[in-house]
C-alpha cells in the first residue's frame, strides 16, 4: 500500500470507525448499521454496500437522486448486487472530506429511504452478515451463504487439481485462439497503427484457447502460448506487408507471397520490415504481457475465501 493511500485510510477510519485491510487495500466494516468497503477502482475511490429494500436492489431513479442527496460524490451506481458510490476529489485533503462525507451521507441515505443491510447473495436482512474475500473479490454474505460459496470452490478446486493438463489440445487451442490476435493485428496495421489493443487480443484469445482445449493453465501452458503468440505476431506481419506488396504491384496475394522472399532481398526494405517486426513485438508485449498476468493472478486466488472482518 503507497503512502498517501495509507493516510488517506488511517484518517478515514479514525473518524468513522472502519478499519484497513493491508492485504487488499480497501477500507472495511461496519457503518450505521451497514456493511461497507471503499477501494480504489479506475484512480476513483469506490464505496459498496450491499442494501435492499423489500428484498429488491435501487432503480435508476434512486441512484439519481441519491447522487443529488449524498455529498461528496460523483455518482451512484448499481455493480453486480451492490450499490457502488463513487467518491469525488482530486486532492488528499479533498478525498478524505468527501470519503468521510459519502460514508455517513449514503448510510443516512439508504435508512431514512428504507433500505436494509442485506446478505448479497441471498438478498436477506441478517444478523450474521460479514465480510469475505472470495476469489480475490469482497463479498457481504451471511453464515449460510459463505458456507455454500465455500463448499462450491473447494470442489472446484478439487476438479481441478484432478484435471490432467492437455498439452496437445491446449497448444491447437493457443493456435487458433492466437489466429484471431493475427488478424487483429492485420487489420489494424492496415489502418496505418500499431496498437496495443493488438497484444491485448492476442493475450486474451492465445491463453483462452489453451486453457479451453488444454483444460487447464500452467506454467508450461503459459510458455507455450507465448511461444505461439510470438510465430503468430511474425506470420501477421509477413501477411500484413504481402497485402501492401501485393497491392503495389498490381498482383494477387498468394502470387506475392510466393515471391515475398526476393521482396525482402532488398536491404532497405528488409531493415524496415525488421523494425516494423520489432514494433509489433514490442505494443504485443506490452498489451499481452500485463493480460497473462492479470490472468495468472486470478487464477492464484480464485479458490481463496476467507473472512476479513
Amino acid at each position: 500500500m503507497n503512502k498517501t493511500l495509507n493516510v488517506i485510510y488511517e484518517e478515514v477510519a479514525e473518524v468513522t470507525g472502519l478499519s484497513i485491510d493491508e492485504r487488499t487495500e480497501t477500507l472495511i466494516g461496519v457503518c450505521n448499521g451497514y456493511h461497507l468497503t471503499i477501494g480504489l477502482k479506475d484512480n476513483v475511490y469506490v464505496m459498496y454496500a450491499s442494501a435492499r429494500k423489500n428484498g429488491s436492489l435501487p432503480d435508476k431513479e434512486f441512484t439519481k437522486e441519491a447522487r443529488k442527496a449524498i455529498e461528496g460524490v460523483r455518482s451512484v451506481t448499481i455493480q453486480g448486487n451492490n450499490i457502488a458510490v463513487w467518491i469525488a476529489g482530486a486532492s488528499k485533503n479533498k478525498v478524505i472530506a468527501n470519503m468521510i462525507a459519502a460514508i455517513n451521507g449514503a448510510t443516512e441515505y439508504f435508512r431514512a429511504n428504507g433500505y436494509e443491510d442485506v446478505c448479497e447473495c441471498c438478498g436477506k436482512p441478517m444478523d450474521s452478515i460479514n465480510v469475505y474475500n472470495v476469489s480475490g473479490g469482497i463479498s457481504f454474505l451471511c453464515e449460510d451463504c459463505y458456507a455454500k460459496i465455500n463448499q462450491s470452490l473447494k470442489e472446484a478446486q478439487f476438479d481441478e487439481e484432478n484435471t490432467e493438463e492437455n498439452v496437445l489440445g491446449g497448444f491447437f487451442g493457443a493456435l487458433c485462439g492466437s489466429i484471431v490476435g493475427a488478424i487483429v493485428i492485420v487489420i489494424v496495421a492496415q489502418l496505418g497503427y500499431v496498437a496495443v489493443l493488438s497484444g491485448i487480443v492476442m493475450g486474451v484469445t492465445t491463453i483462452y484457447g489453451y486453457e479451453k482445449l488444454g483444460k487447464k493453465l500452467s506454467g508450461k501452458g503459459v510458455a507455450i502460448s507465448a511461444l505461439v503468440m510470438i510465430a503468430m505476431v511474425f506470420v501477421a506481419e509477413i501477411v500484413q506487408w504481402n497485402i501492401v506488396f501485393s497491392r503495389e504491384i498490381g498482383i494477387d496475394f498468394f502470387d506475392g507471397l510466393s515471391i515475398f522472399g526476393t521482396f525482402l532481398g532488398d536491404g532497405e526494405i528488409k531493415t524496415d520490415f525488421i523494425i516494423s517486426l520489432m514494433e509489433s513485438y514490442a505494443f504485443t508485449a506490452l498489451g499481452a504481457i500485463p493480460t497473462i498476468y492479470s490472468s495468472l493472478k486470478k487464477k492464484r486466488v480464485a479458490y481463496d475465501v476467507y473472512q476479513m472482518q
